[in-house]
């Protein structure tokens, strides 16, 4: 009795978006050795890279669940792209406006929009519905 999940995505997109998290924070590590400069130069309490990072995620999820059922992924990442760098911009401008005009010119707000492009378009790739296997025919 293997009945296979009508909306994988939904499961998968939470793994992945969580993954597409991780792999941020630690592009972001590297990224501030290299450039020395930290992820938030003004001074704001640690809750707003969390919160940032939070929303970034929900941001990534919805962009991988509303992709992966479309016939093309490039208007999913592009879009998912975008609405992780107002996520972060956004919240930063709910803090403070200063902080809003250093996120948006931030290397580090610009690394995690490109990054945010990739899970739509890979999920996509794997679990579109006209490439998955249905019970009854043959994988093609």
């Amino acid at each position: 009795m293997s009945e296979r999940t009508p909306h994988p995505e939904r499961v998968v997109g939470v793994f992945v978006a969580v993954s597409w998290a991780a792999v941020v924070f630690a592009v972001f590590g590297v990224l501030a050795v290299l450039l020395d400069r930290d992820p938030v130069d003004h001074p704001v309490g640690p809750l707003y890279g969390v919160a940032a990072i939070g929303v970034s995620v929900v941001v990534v999820y919805l962009g991988i669940v509303l992709t992966v059922p479309a016939r093309r992924p490039w208007l999913g990442a592009i879009t998912t792209a975008a609405g992780v760098y107002l996520a972060i911009v956004g919240l930063a401008a709910l803090v403070d406006l200063s902080l809003a005009v250093a996120q948006a010119g931030s290397p580090f707000a610009a690394v995690a929009a490109v990054l945010a492009a990739a899970p739509p378009i890979v999920c996509w790739a794997v679990l579109h519905p006209a490439r998955r296997a249905r019970p009854g025919r043959a994988p093609r």
